[in-house]
């Protein structure tokens, strides 16, 4: 497993591997930037940084990328529905004004609710993925993911339960990442005024601090039930990381401190290492068990396509297969070598007769015993069990005080010619409840449903009787008199 964060400034990898439920981390590596070439869709020159980290790690399988924010609409919208059918997401996609020609999408949060829900939408233009896509595709790299930084910072802070504030400051962008668990996320970017640069010749501290007063208006007005009193990940350049701070005391013990995630095994870096690069470890994190919420439900951030994803499951399967196969052929090689090294000591052996003889009888009784057993099996399959079929029955039924049995009969043996399968007598007091049982039964169960006999009784009552005949499958039987008769 291998993550590739790309920063304005630089690229983190990160290489891990999942061992039951917990993730190793074996390495941590610092690599030039590839900001540019992805940011101009420079095909050539990401082919060959991916040709060196390849070269590098030597790991070409489970790649995962994780892309700044900057280049993703981060939104989260009303969802007048909680179906999960494409074309009602495709409906929700286009009201919203997000061109799923143009854009590929992820829906990682679902608020619950009992009849609509608010979905949190990331989306892309399509040409910024493609172009990983071709470059990957170019020295055989199988990309398992590819996800944004701000739902990576949130998965490794290990809880979804809490509000999130991430201030992403660089040289060529600035942005906040609101996050809400009764909700989902948020992006504003900010003013050019918030870029590194301009920071550096004025007062960040204030900056910071305004910037942050406008978060906490618009998630207030967009989240409505926000504390305000999230944690916030500040998120730039190594070297300006630290300097970036706010102008309250309040506003600054709020600032995220990293903790150890129990979800990792660590043996040769120390916490402060592991901080450094929370993000990459952040996005291998996903093939452990996801979080659960009662009211939210959290999906992949994921922005890979669909076909891709499909591909990349037919790439593994075979890379599988094929390391399957390579071990059963060196079990079947080992298995030969013994077996033809007792073969040729068995050659070597005199049987006494008396040992020939009892094994002969020993396998005369195996064949007795085999018939004895099939007769057995024979016999269990010619019963179908009665508690699925009485179960289908009654869930039909209406309540006892509209519809009662007075008797059910089923024969149940799998064999029977006759047909005779499933016999109901039953009073109602009104007659159309009758023919609503007789209707609601239909199914692929019960197919051949006839109400044989229906009568009107003293004080009001309505019998019947139903009677289900089974389908008897027939195979059938091949003419062998078709030949003759071309023949002729």
């Amino acid at each position: 497993m291998l993550a590739i964060t790309i920063f304005e400034d630089t690229t983190q990898i990160v290489v891990g591997k999942k061992i039951k439920n917990k993730l190793e981390i074996k390495s941590l590596i610092s690599y030039k930037s590839i900001y540019e070439a992805y940011i101009n869709k420079d095909v050539n020159s990401l082919t060959m940084y991916f040709d060196e980290i390849v070269s590098l790690t030597k790991c070409k399988t489970d790649i995962y990328f994780i892309l700044p924010d900057a280049v993703f609409n981060i939104n989260y919208f009303y969802y007048p529905t909680n179906s999960e059918k494409q074309k009602d997401i495709d409906k929700f996609l286009q009201t919203n004004n997000i061109d799923t020609d143009k854009y590929y999408y992820s829906l990682p949060f679902n608020l619950k609710s009992a009849a609509f829900s608010w979905k949190t939408v990331y989306s892309i233009e399509k040409t910024y993925i493609d172009t990983l896509l071709q470059a990957s595709k170019n020295v055989n790299l199988l990309i398992k993911s590819i996800e944004p930084l701000s739902f990576c910072a949130i998965r490794y802070k290990n809880t979804f339960e809490q509000e999130a504030y991430i201030f992403e400051i660089y040289k060529h962008s600035a942005n906040i990442i609101m996050y809400s668990p009764i909700a989902g996320l948020f992006k504003m970017n900010l003013a050019k005024e918030y870029i590194l640069d301009n920071l550096k010749n004025q007062n960040s501290q204030i900056l910071l601090s305004d910037a942050l007063l406008q978060a906490n208006a618009v998630a207030k007005n967009k989240f409505k039930a926000i504390t305000g009193n999230a944690d916030i990940h500040i998120l730039s350049t190594k070297e300006n990381i630290s300097k970036l701070t706010f102008a309250s005391t309040d506003e600054n013990a709020r600032i995220y401190k990293m903790r150890p995630n129990s979800n990792l095994t660590i043996k040769k870096y120390n916490q402060t290492e592991i901080d450094t690069y929370y993000i990459g470890i952040g996005s291998l994190l996903q093939e452990l068990e996801a979080a659960r919420l009662k009211y939210v439900k959290i999906n992949s951030a994921n922005i890979i396509p669909e076909k891709v994803k499909e591909s990349t499951k037919l790439i593994e399967l075979e890379q599988n297969i094929k390391k399957a196969s390579k071990i059963a052929m060196l079990i079947f090689t080992f298995i030969i070598g013994v077996q033809s090294v007792f073969l040729y000591y068995l050659s070597t052996i005199t049987i006494p007769e008396q040992l020939q003889s009892d094994f002969d009888y020993a396998n005369k009784q195996i064949i007795t015993l085999k018939k004895e057993d099939s007769i057995i099996q024979s016999l269990k399959k010619q019963t179908e069990p009665i508690q699925p079929i009485l179960s289908d029955i009654l869930a039909n039924k209406p309540d006892n005080n509209t519809l009662g049995f007075t008797k059910l009969s089923i024969n149940n043996s799998q064999d029977d010619k006759n047909n005779d399968w499933i016999k109901i007598d039953l009073v109602a007091n009104e007659p159309m409840k009758i023919q609503e049982f007789s209707s609601n039964l239909n199914s692929d169960r019960f197919k051949n449903i006839m109400l044989t006999k229906i009568d009107n009784t003293v004080d009001g009552i309505n019998s019947a009787e139903i009677s289900i005949l089974k389908v008897i499958k027939n195979t059938p039987k091949k003419n062998k008199n078709i030949k003759k008769e071309k023949d002729e």
